[in-house]
């Protein structure tokens, strides 16, 4: 394992069970604290160079792309043919790639596993990954990975680990953003904070857009009866009105209102809202959203 940072230290934590590991920080102070997590404490590496000369199966958690690269740098001297190297990082796809470029002359494999949700549930090997290449390529690092996981997500090719996980924080990052808009505008009304926190916990408030609209709806292409995009449309003018008259800013929200303003141009008006889902096909020129699997179980295609 090199890098100590919360998620490394939660990884070493589960992955201590029945192993013994090597570590290695940059920083002495990140080692602390180690001892304990397993049958053994961890052997403490004094440089990351040290560490790959004693593992054919080497992670990394590392806070920025250019950490990775440099790792990679230090470590690929000392590299035995046939070493796999985890990326759990977050970085871009082509980051992913440019590692791989760099070590693969020493004949290892980089291999993205992105970590999806907290520390604590990775800590106790209930993490979820995704991983980049399909499940044949990824050999006996499956294995590590599955005794640690709660989930698992093997997609098409190196990369799509770490394009599914930004993809997924997108969401959660915009998500956030349009929660509190709509909770700074509840409070500006003098609706409770509890009373609006419930409401969005319900089915009906922030899963219904997915398991209704998206994973029903749009997937079938089923937009009758339901509510209009026309109505959606009026609703989100109130929404706005009500926000200007109130002093409350809005940046999400008026965002998604233009979303509505072009749907209703392209005359989508009468159709359910999830039909909004067709502008994005239309620009793409391809069918995004119709006929997957719907199974939040496992690996939708």
């Amino acid at each position: 394992m090199i890098g100590l940072g919360n998620a490394g230290r939660a990884l070493v934590k589960a992955l201590g069970a029945g192993r013994r590991l090597w570590v290695h920080d940059r920083d002495p102070a990140a080692r602390d604290g180690l001892e304990g997590t397993g049958p053994a404490p961890p052997v403490m590496a004094d440089s990351a160079a040290e560490l790959a000369a004693h593992a054919n199966l080497i992670i990394f958690s590392l806070p920025s792309p250019a950490a990775s690269l440099s790792v990679g740098k230090a470590i690929r001297g000392a590299l035995a043919p046939g070493t796999v190297v985890l990326e759990t990082s977050t970085v871009g796809p082509e980051d992913v790639e440019r590692l791989h470029e760099m070590l693969a002359p020493a004949g290892a494999q980089v291999i993205d596993a992105a970590i999806i949700g907290g520390v604590h549930g990775l800590a106790q090997g209930h993490g979820v990954f995704l991983v980049g290449p399909p499940e044949e390529e990824v050999g006996p690092a499956a294995r590590i990975l599955r005794s640690i996981c709660e989930e698992i997500f093997f997609l098409k090719r190196r990369g799509d680990g770490m394009r599914a996980k930004l993809v997924v924080n997108a969401v959660s990052h915009t998500l956030y953003v349009l929660l509190l808009e709509a909770g700074a505008l509840a409070a500006a009304q003098d609706i409770p904070m509890s009373v609006f926190a419930r409401l969005m916990a319900r089915e009906s408030g922030l899963m219904r857009p997915l398991t209704h609209r998206f994973a029903d709806r749009l997937r079938k292409g089923d937009f009758s009866g339901g509510m209009s995009t026309i109505n959606a449309r009026k609703d989100s003018g109130l929404i706005l009105d009500a926000a200007r008259a109130l002093g409350v800013p809005l940046f999400a929200i008026s965002a998604s209102h233009a979303v509505y303003d072009i749907a209703v141009a392209e005359g989508l008006g009468p159709l359910d809202y999830a039909s909004v889902g067709r502008l994005w096909e239309k620009w793409l020129g391809v069918s995004c959203f119709s006929g997957w699997c719907n199974d939040f179980g496992g690996n939708a295609p």
